[in-house]
């Protein structure tokens, strides 16, 4: 009989680290109107009102802002002993630990350029009742219309130093993650980015090339929620920019490698882009791969900013000083 080839199901939630944890929470639970559902000394967790486990987003205050760590769910409980074997075996793994709020005990491990990670089994799906129960069985929360509104966490995208993609998409690859959109400068030269998934979303993670960072710095670019349609997309903006907020990078637009339609907006506790997103397609076929050209602006198909040009003139992540893009600037 075939053995499924990967040994997770789901990216389950990613951790932020933030210098300003009360603003972070204010901007995702008051604005953005995620349910907060968990909280400790330093840390509070959070979830948008169709996700099913505990929590998908963890603040943490910290002295630096960046990315915690990203959290797995294996496959099967059989499935995590086997990725923990062989992530040992590469070197990657990093020790158990007893686990989180809203999860069992968790292997960590590290990515090629020091990306945190972890991998577990057993979870708490939270149903919630009373004012935040629904009326639909599949729904563990009430869609209770709140802020943005997002539906659900949807994925992580984090930068890697100049010539580390390689490394980081065959680490993926040989952790059975499907990699159907690749990023190239030319065809003579190793790609500098890409698209991976574990099931049938365009992506859980995606990895770029900044040729701006330094080695093993473990920067994250942007954390996403997803909704139903580009209406939503469209609809949050203007909920946006009432509250005081702008989006960044010639968005709304539609990127180029995956179609999904999308605004940008920075968290102003830990200045991270927060990803608002609707309308990707999605991917079922095991070996299918897209080429994307870097000229042609991956990130955007309506060529409003291309954040990879603006990391050619030497702006982190493609943002200037004061975290916008402009086409003016291009």
């Amino acid at each position: 009989m075939a053995k499924n080839p990967h040994y997770f199901s789901q990216m389950a939630h990613v951790e932020v680290l933030t210098k300003d944890l009360n603003k972070s929470v204010e901007f995702f639970r008051d604005v953005v109107g995620m349910d907060e559902t968990g909280r400790e000394v330093n840390s509070v967790y959070l979830r948008a009102w169709g996700d099913y486990f505990h929590h998908t987003l963890k603040l943490t205050q910290s002295k630096e802002s960046g990315l915690g760590h990203i959290g797995w769910r294996a496959d099967s409980p059989e499935a995590l002993e086997e990725a923990v074997e062989y992530l040992e075996s590469i070197g990657a793994g990093r020790g158990w630990y007893d686990g989180d709020l809203g999860h069992g005990k968790a292997f960590k491990f590290q990515s090629p350029e020091g990306h945190m990670h972890e991998v577990f089994w057993d979870v708490r799906w939270l149903r919630e009742e009373g004012e935040r129960g629904s009326v639909y069985v599949d729904r563990y929360s009430s869609n209770r219309l709140q802020g943005a509104n997002p539906r659900r966490f949807d994925h992580v995208t984090y930068m890697v130093s100049k010539g580390a993609y390689p490394a980081e998409k065959a680490f993926w690859k040989a952790l059975g993650l499907k990699n159907p959109d690749e990023i190239r400068i030319s065809d003579e030269i190793p790609p500098i980015g890409g698209l991976h998934t574990i099931a049938n979303l365009s992506h859980d993670v995606a990895i770029f090339t900044d040729p701006n960072i330094e080695p093993n710095k473990a920067v994250l670019n942007h954390i996403c929620w997803n909704v139903d349609s580009r209406e939503e997309v469209l609809l949050a903006l203007d909920y946006f920019i009432e509250k005081g907020y702008k989006s960044v990078m010639g968005a709304p637009t539609r990127h180029k490698a995956d179609e999904g339609f999308f605004i940008y907006i920075i968290d102003p506790g830990s200045g991270v882009l927060f990803e608002y997103y609707a309308c990707a397609r999605l991917v079922f076929a095991p070996d299918h791969l897209d080429v994307h050209y870097l000229k042609d602006n991956p990130n955007d198909a309506w060529g409003s900013a291309n954040p990879f040009a603006e990391m050619g003139k030497g702006k982190k992540l493609g943002l200037s000083e004061d975290g916008t893009v402009k086409p003016v600037d291009i």
